[in-house]
């Protein structure tokens, strides 16, 4: 068994260090948006939560931590690794593949062409984008997630928008419904890329064919946000096939179990994709975290973001 503790421990020193909970660099977090033209500031500033940039890191550390899961050696590895930092170790172990790094960076541009196409020009500053601090939430790390709430809080108020456009059920969850439990008067408003288009009525071009589409959890029950994708899905022309288990019933895709117990992670993922793949072997994600754990253990199934999905690109 993994010694979660100084996986926790690591995650926490890395998120009061650099911001993240992985040793990544600025540049990797905000290159995405290079040429786009996009303003630094505005009335509605894109706050990407870094889970999307994150996902090639938490794929390569999970690959790792799974190949440490059952050895005993595992507790002096994480301590190393966390512990001697300086020696470049714990960044040679979140090493992320090319490919993936290429398919969140692409996902993000998506999303800016969807919300120009809609109409809606929002401002994107890289001093001011950074991890949302969810995992930590997540994991039971309050006192460090509160500390980076605070940090994460004044940066966003400072740049001066009324309204923050998030990319991911995650960093929507966080931001409109944990945040103002720990921060006092906090009053951004904010909103998931998806509810924008939908009300926008975005109408991308007709893409066609048949996919399935997987909710992620948090869209599904504390957001609500269930009609909106599939909205925009049916006005591109594609045919929207449900599993057995959708909407607010749906079934978990591992995460983000996988940053402690990468094999149980993987036993959920597994039987999810199943459960996807009798319905159709196109499958749809909304979640970064999503795609990450159902790509992983898939075989011959197509699993793509709907980002993607809405302005054709399903290389």
């Amino acid at each position: 068994m993994l010694e979660v503790r100084e996986i926790l421990l690591m995650m926490a020193e890395e998120t009061r260090r650099r911001g993240l909970p992985l040793p990544v660099s600025r540049e990797a977090l905000t290159s995405w948006a290079e040429g786009l033209g996009l303003a630094r500031s505005g009335e509605v500033l894109l706050y990407t939560g870094a889970l999307y940039q994150l996902t090639p890191y938490i794929n390569a550390f999970v690959d790792y931590l799974e190949r440490l899961e059952g050895s005993k050696a595992s507790g002096f590895l994480l301590k190393a690794a966390r512990r001697l930092k300086l020696t470049g170790l714990a960044s040679a172990i979140a090493k992320p593949r090319v490919e993936d790094v290429e398919y969140s960076r692409r996902v993000l541009r998506a999303i800016v062409s969807l919300l120009r196409r809609a109409g809606v020009e929002v401002a994107y500053n890289p001093d001011v984008d950074g991890y949302s601090g969810v995992l930590l939430y997540d994991l039971g790390l309050d006192d460090v997630f509160k500390e980076h709430a605070l940090k994460v809080y004044r940066a966003l108020k400072d740049a001066g928008p009324s309204t923050i456009i998030t990319v991911d059920p995650h960093t929507t969850h966080v931001l409109r419904n944990i945040y103002p439990k720990y921060i006092d008067g906090f009053d951004l408003t904010v909103k998931s890329y998806l509810e924008v288009l939908a009300e926008k009525g975005l109408r991308p071009d007709n893409i066609g064919g048949e996919w399935v589409i997987h909710d992620p959890c948090l869209y599904a029950r504390p957001l609500g946000i269930i009609d909106q994708p599939r909205k925009l899905l049916r006005n591109a022309g594609i045919r929207i096939l449900e599993p057995k288990r959708s909407g607010k019933m749906t079934y978990c895709c591992g995460g983000p179990l996988e940053s402690i117990a990468p094999r149980l992670s993987k036993k959920i993922a597994t039987r999810r994709i199943r459960e996807l793949s009798t319905v159709s072997k196109n499958i749809v994600t909304l979640c970064p975290i999503c795609y990450a754990n159902l790509s992983r253990v898939s075989r011959d199934e197509k699993v793509r973001d709907i980002a993607l999905v809405l302005t054709g690109d399903l290389i």
